[in-house]
């Protein structure tokens, strides 16, 4: 028994030296586990299998007093056993400080904040009506918008997410409460602006709430699998033309033509992944991309609806390199908000109209068949 306390007093005196040297999340590796008695406890929930530390292991460690408070878990690749004639596996101790006390005040305001700039900005639009349902569509040719609304949907709500989910963290919520209250916010957000829009002259769209749902959820998803360094969706404005006078004709709510939205797979979280170098590689982002043109206000024989394949820099990647820091306040929210924004005259790549099966490009995205 006194061999075991004193080897568990020399595992917390290394655990110390960690904490201090690090004082945010960190890893330190190469510890071993030299024999097990089965009292390790798995924590659910995890995408990997994590351990909690437990009087049971042994290894080459200093002298020292370990910080009070700090949560120690050992982690293992998932295809280990845990019988009780283990032994031998490698394994890393993860050290993580106590976290302050989320400041609940601040996040209830910033919750409030974009429930509010919702309500204002859709309750707000326009001339009230008395409340009354429409029917939308979502990306077929001869929507109102061609699919250019819902995708702004989608995008928008995914970005709303991204951004609560980093202000949360600044307040010191935890990662996983951060992105789960972003997300429930950004749904109840676009219900919002839907019942606003129900007394203005859009109407409340079923098909727009489905957006914003798919918008917020994606966020949910992509941040509870690890996977915001991998796959994203930005936002972009274009320098596209106007429709000329003798095209145009009534219509509805704002041009979409400026706008285009992306898909994007990037390629420094699959270099992670593969666990290969792609050197200056990693800077690039290879995209999907959508957008309309005409679209509501050309006559309907020149509206286009584009998708397309496009290569573009990797903004916040690039940031990050030139050290912009990812654990200060200011340095997660830019990092976010460069991971969303399409910036112009930063991709280039090709589109097909599918309205009238042509090919544009390569371009950024603003190229447009209507008469010259």
């Amino acid at each position: 028994m006194s061999a075991r306390v004193s080897r568990l007093a020399r595992a917390l005196a290394l655990l110390t030296a960690a904490g201090l040297a690090a004082p945010r999340a960190a890893r330190a590796g190469g510890f071993r586990i030299f024999e097990s008695t089965g009292v390790l406890e798995t924590s659910p929930g995890r995408t990997s299998e994590e351990f909690t530390l437990a009087g049971c292991c042994d290894g080459a460690l200093e002298e020292g007093r370990a910080p009070a408070g700090f949560r120690l878990d050992l982690r293992f690749p998932p295809t280990i056993s845990l019988d009780a004639g283990w032994r031998g596996a490698l394994g890393t101790i993860l050290l993580e400080p106590p976290r302050p006390e989320p400041r609940r005040l601040f996040i209830a305001v910033a919750s409030l904040g974009s429930l509010a700039g919702s309500a204002l900005n859709s309750f707000t639009d326009g001339p009230n009506q008395s409340f009354h349902f429409t029917d939308e569509g979502y990306f077929g040719r001869h929507t109102y918008a061609g699919g250019g609304d819902k995708a702004s949907h989608i995008v928008s709500f995914y970005g709303v997410s991204r951004l609560l989910t980093s202000v949360y963290e600044v307040f010191d919520l935890s990662e996983d409460r951060s992105y789960t209250l972003a997300s429930g916010v950004s749904l109840l957000t676009g219900l919002v602006t839907e019942l606003g829009d129900g007394t203005t002259r859009y109407g409340f769209s079923h098909e727009d709430l489905v957006a914003d749902s798919i918008g917020a959820l994606s966020a949910y998803a992509l941040a509870r699998y690890g996977l915001n360094d991998l796959i994203g969706f930005r936002a972009g404005v274009l320098s596209s033309a106007e429709t000329p006078d003798e095209f145009r004709v009534a219509g509805l709510g704002k041009d979409y033509s400026r706008e285009i939205y992306t898909a994007d797979l990037k390629l420094a979280g699959l270099a992670r992944r593969v666990e290969r170098n792609f050197g200056p590689a990693r800077f690039l982002l290879v995209s999907m991309t959508y957008g309309v043109k005409g679209y509501p206000y050309a006559v309907p024989e020149l509206r286009e609806r584009q998708v397309g394949l496009e290569v573009g820099l990797n903004v916040a990647e690039m940031a990050r390199a030139v050290g912009v820091p990812e654990r200060r306040w200011w340095g997660r929210l830019l990092l976010t908000v460069l991971d969303i924004v399409r910036f112009p005259y930063t991709s280039v790549g090709v589109r097909y109209d599918i309205n009238h099966k042509k090919w544009h490009g390569p371009d950024n995205g603003n190229t447009w068949s209507f008469p010259q």
